[in-house]
């Protein structure tokens, strides 16, 4: 069946916003990979007090640590990757959603009127193009979100109520369980530390 121009331009849009989502979430994550975002506090400013630095200074110092700021750059470049394979594309996007609102709430929050709302209006562009490239493939989207939001588990095994009882001891042991490998490694990195809190609980 012969291409009709409607669906080579459907396929030349979803490739182009696909490509743009992909170049500026690459440049994004790689500026903070390589060092380039966040910081450049000056020495005055870094020896200003707090109260009098505005929002966006005090973030942009904030965000400029590790081990989060790696971490956005390296979502950031996942993400944009993801979008460059069609075996990929919706985890691309599924990924890009939560990253983008995080740069909304983060902006509107620290940035001054006018940069607020030019970057309001850019990033909710963003989360439409990712909204009309979700609908393109709602063939395959559609399908993952229903099984998804689907019931997968129903307690119909449990027919005596009091079994339910139980629950009010798993529910301790299982936050207690995580604490256990950090009560190892202080116990080998800091012993003395250790043993003093432990008699200090006894004494």
């Amino acid at each position: 069946m012969e291409t009709t121009k409607e669906e080579k331009f459907q396929t030349l849009l979803v490739l182009s916003i696909r490509i743009l989502l992909a170049l500026i979430f690459l440049s994004y994550g790689m500026s903070k990979i390589s060092g380039g975002q966040f910081g450049g506090l000056t020495q005055a400013e870094l020896n200003t007090p707090i109260k009098d630095l505005s929002l966006f200074k005090i973030g942009w110092y904030l965000f400029d640590h590790q081990p989060f700021k790696a971490f956005i750059g390296i979502s950031q470049v996942m993400a944009a990757t993801f979008l460059l394979f069609n075996r990929t594309v919706i985890l691309g996007l599924l990924m890009l959603i939560p990253i983008i609102f995080n740069i909304l709430v983060i902006d509107l929050t620290i940035m001054g009127y006018g940069l607020k709302v030019g970057f309001f209006f850019r990033l909710t562009g963003y989360l439409f193009y990712i909204a009309l490239l979700l609908f393109y493939y709602k063939q395959s989207t559609f399908p993952a979100l229903r099984s998804i939001t689907q019931t997968h588990f129903t307690p119909t095994n449990l027919k005596n109520k009091w079994t339910y009882l139980w629950i009010l001891l798993i529910i301790p042991l299982l936050e207690i369980i995580p604490a256990a490998p950090k009560m190892l490694f202080l116990i080998a990195t800091h012993p003395k530390e250790v043993w003093v809190q432990i008699m200090h609980w006894f004494t």
